[in-house]
């Protein structure tokens, strides 16, 4: 995807609209704020930093890599990217102690946290704390960051907006099977059913 492609894309799918909060831990990645409505994140940063977290991602197997997410419309982004990955995934209500009791039925041994939503994720990062392992978060403008290890700044409300940080990561982070894998396929379909390799 060229550049004028990926602006236009930013722009429709919504990544870059942020909420109106003020956190001044995000303010960096503001590009502009409308005021009493929403802040325009820099789509260069963003770029810049769903580069940086497929560099991280790739330093760790696929198999250690634990995805985390509660946000039910973007379902399909996030089971094609764990699918397309090859990562582990929660998906749905996490249980707190998914990372720490071995009891569990669905335990699990991440050596790094990915996550959509700091605010609705929260469980899965104060495990991940316990345990000591980073936390790679899309991170709107009111998140808190807290415990957040690494942000990729974005519109993590919309799933569109969800889904095109994912399939840009992918990209980015794809080995040579998995990009064979991902050429197959069109962004719409990433988002909008389960796909089949």
């Amino acid at each position: 995807m060229n550049k004028t492609d990926k602006l236009e894309a930013y722009k429709k799918y919504g990544v870059r609209i942020g909420t109106k909060g003020s956190n001044k831990a995000m303010e960096k990645f503001v590009f502009k704020r409308i005021p009493n409505k929403f802040v325009i994140f820099n789509v260069k940063l963003i770029d810049e930093r769903i580069k940086l977290a497929a560099k991280l991602l790739n330093n760790y197997k696929r198999k250690d890599v634990l995805f985390v997410s509660t946000f039910d419309e973007a379902y399909y982004a996030v089971y094609n990217f764990s699918k397309i990955m090859g990562v582990s995934v929660n998906f749905g209500r996490y249980l707190a102690g998914s990372l720490t009791n071995l009891s569990y039925k669905n335990f699990f041994e991440p050596k790094i946290l990915f996550i959509v939503d700091p605010v609705t994720d929260r469980r899965a990062i104060k495990d991940a704390k316990k345990i000591r392992i980073p936390v790679m978060a899309i991170c709107n403008n009111d998140s808190n960051l807290r415990f957040i290890d690494f942000v990729i700044p974005g519109n993590n409300k919309k799933a569109e907006s969800v889904g095109f940080i994912l399939y840009l990561l992918a990209n980015e982070a794809a080995s040579d099977k998995e990009k064979s894998a991902l050429s197959k396929i069109t962004f719409e379909d990433f988002i909008s059913k389960e796909i089949s390799l």
